[in-house]
């Protein structure tokens, strides 16, 4: 008996018309071998796109089969993971709740749909996996919304500005719950729009100078410091940063607070640290190799 697949038609019929055993079928067609059992045991160390990644390594399929193992990964764990949401379900949910913002801020006609959209992503919220499944969750979340991020970076500013208080509070609730290096930083940019300028300097410096906080969320305070030009709370907040990374031995993280600093010095070139500092990255760059430290440090 011939082995069920799905057809060529299955993008404009959509994949969920298909059953299970023609979707496994499909993948085995295309050089993927796994049934249920071995997509449960891959869904317990990964989500959907790392998996269809994988799949991708020997995909022998074109044309309309070519991204079949995205939507196939998506759909199993739809059907043999019923309950557990996905990073795209959740970056869907984000995007809708994001496109009828965007209509509010243009003033564009009320659908209806925006207390919905919201509802829906605030639903996700409590079923994100807890560390340390959710780094993962929350990377793949990210790709998925991929162009999205920098409009989910400004919207709380962008309705705080047009006086939408309440529905700026309840989105970068929404933001910092998804985003860890966000936390406490997009609340003090809607408290910056709202007047309160030198409160959201305080909270940026607070967070960026807090050794017990997440490295990316300290960086993420240092750039707001840094848009806001109060360069000597960034210098304060980035030489700390600086001694964390160098501790680290971590290249992206050496790399990201040099990048900072460059910006810093380009500012004050007089700044008095100069010397010592540039001895130091040179010296961590012949420690961790070839990375992206700015010749002008």
């Amino acid at each position: 008996m011939a082995t069920e697949r799905v057809d060529k038609g299955w993008q404009q019929r959509g994949i969920d018309c298909y059953p299970v055993e023609a979707i496994i079928g499909t993948l085995a067609h295309y050089g993927v071998k796994i049934d249920e059992a071995s997509f449960k045991a891959a869904a317990a160390e990964h989500f959907p796109l790392a998996i269809a990644m994988k799949w991708h390594e020997g995909w022998k399929g074109t044309g309309q089969f070519s991204r079949f193992p995205a939507a196939a990964a998506e759909e199993l764990w739809r059907r043999l993971l019923p309950g557990q949401i996905a990073p795209t379900d959740v970056a869907l949910a984000v995007i809708n709740l994001m496109k009828d913002l965007a209509d509010l801020l243009d003033e564009k006609k009320d659908q209806g749909t925006l207390e919905t959209r919201f509802k829906v992503v605030e639903a996700y919220l409590p079923s994100i996996p807890p560390p340390p499944r959710r780094d993962l969750f929350i990377g793949e979340l990210i790709g998925a919304l991929n162009d999205w991020m920098e409009p989910l970076d400004g919207m709380g500013e962008a309705l705080a500005k047009k006086k939408h208080d309440a529905l700026a509070d309840r989105f970068v609730a929404i933001e910092e719950a998804l985003i860890s290096q966000r936390k406490g930083v997009a609340s003090a940019i809607v408290q910056a729009q709202r007047g309160d300028r030198d409160g959201a300097v305080r909270a940026f410096s607070a967070i960026a100078l807090d050794s017990q906080r997440d490295f990316w969320n300290r960086l993420s305070a240092l750039d707001a410091l840094l848009d806001f030009e109060e360069n000597e709370l960034a210098k304060q907040a980035a030489l700390p940063l600086f001694d964390d990374a160098e501790k680290s031995k971590d290249l992206e993280l050496v790399s990201s607070v040099i990048e900072r600093l460059a910006h810093l010095l380009e500012v004050d070139p007089a700044m008095p640290e100069r010397k010592a500092l540039r001895e130091r990255i040179e010296r961590l760059a012949a420690e961790l190799g070839p990375g992206d430290e700015d010749e002008d440090a």
